[in-house]
C-alpha cells in the first residue's frame, strides 16, 4: 500500500469519527434529558444546589448569612466578624454542616477576622468540600456531569490523524533508517513542528466547535430558590456580608492605589 493509500484510508476513519461520536451525543442528550424530567422529585440541599448552579463561594456566603441571621455572629462597622455573646454562653450550632464548619473555623481561631479570610481558611474548606462531594454522590447520574468523553474523543481524534500522518509521510523513506541517528532526530524534530502547525490548531478548531454536554443538573440548581437565610436578610446586613466577603487590610489598599498611580493611573 502507497503511502497516499494509506493517508486516504486514516483520513476517512477520521471522518467517519465524528458521525459516530454525533450519533453517541444524541444518545447520550437524550438520556440526559430523561433523568433530568424526575429532578423535581429529588430533595437536592440548598447548599449543594447553591455550590453546584454558582459556585462553592456562594455556599460559603449562605452559611455566613444562616449564622448572621441566627444571631450567632456578628460583622463590625469595620467589616470583621466575631462570635457573638449568645453563641459563646450556649455553644449553640446550626444543625447544617456547611455554617457549623464556619462557625467552627471562627471559634477555633480565638479572635474575629474577615469573611473571606475564614472562606479561606484549609480546615473549613476541606469540611465544605467533602460535604459537597457527598452530596453529589446522591445524585449518581450527574456527580460526574463534568467529565465528557466525547467532546475529549472529538479533541483527540485531529491530533492523533495528524501526528499519525506526519509520521508515516516522514519515517517511511528509506534515508532515516540508513544513515545514522541524526536523520532520525531531524524526522522526529519535523513532524513535532508540522504536528504544532496544522495538528493542534485543528484540534483547538475542532474543541471549539464540538457541542458540549448539557449540564442539566447545573440548570436545575439554577431554578432552585436560594437558602432561606440569604432571602432573609436585610439590605444592610446583606451589604456587610458583602463587604467583609471581599474585605482587604489598608496594606493591601494602600498598595494598590500606589501601583495604580505607578501605571500611570493619576492624573
Amino acid at each position: 500500500m502507497s503511502q497516499m493509500d494509506m493517508f486516504l484510508v486514516a483520513l476517512a476513519s477520521s471522518c467517519a469519527v465524528f458521525p459516530v461520536l454525533g450519533v453517541l451525543w444524541w444518545i447520550r442528550d437524550r438520556a440526559d434529558r430523561a433523568a433530568a424530567a424526575g429532578l423535581d422529585a429529588v430533595d437536592i440541599d440548598p447548599y449543594h444546589a447553591v455550590a453546584t448552579a454558582w459556585a462553592p463561594s456562594r455556599a460559603d456566603e449562605a452559611a455566613a448569612a444562616e449564622l448572621l441571621l441566627a444571631g450567632l455572629i456578628r460583622i463590625r462597622d469595620d467589616e470583621i466578624v466575631e462570635v457573638t455573646d449568645r453563641a459563646e454562653e450556649s455553644a449553640a450550632a446550626p444543625g447544617h454542616p456547611v455554617p457549623a464548619a464556619l462557625l467552627a473555623t471562627l471559634r477555633r481561631q480565638g479572635e474575629p477576622h474577615s469573611l473571606i479570610w475564614l472562606f479561606s481558611e484549609s480546615g473549613y474548606k476541606r469540611q465544605r468540600d467533602a460535604f459537597l462531594r457527598a452530596e453529589d454522590l446522591k445524585v449518581p447520574r450527574w456527580s460526574l456531569r463534568t467529565r465528557d468523553s466525547i467532546a475529549r474523543a472529538a479533541f483527540v481524534t485531529p491530533l492523533l490523524f495528524t501526528l499519525w500522518t506526519y509520521v508515516q509521510v516522514v519515517f517511511l523513506r528509506q534515508e532515516y533508517w540508513t544513515n545514522g541517528v541524526e536523520p532520525i532526530v531531524a524526522g522526529a524534530w519535523c513532524c513535532l513542528v508540522l504536528w504544532a502547525v496544522t495538528g493542534v490548531p485543528l484540534a483547538w478548531l475542532v474543541g471549539r466547535c464540538w457541542p458540549r454536554r448539557r449540564d442539566r443538573f447545573e440548570a436545575h440548581c439554577r431554578r432552585l430558590p436560594a437558602p432561606p437565610a440569604e432571602r432573609a436578610l436585610s439590605t444592610e446586613e446583606r451589604d456587610l456580608l458583602d463587604r467583609s466577603g471581599t474585605w482587604r487590610s489598608a496594606y493591601d489598599r494602600a498598595r494598590d492605589e500606589e501601583t495604580w498611580v505607578d501605571h500611570g493611573g493619576g492624573f
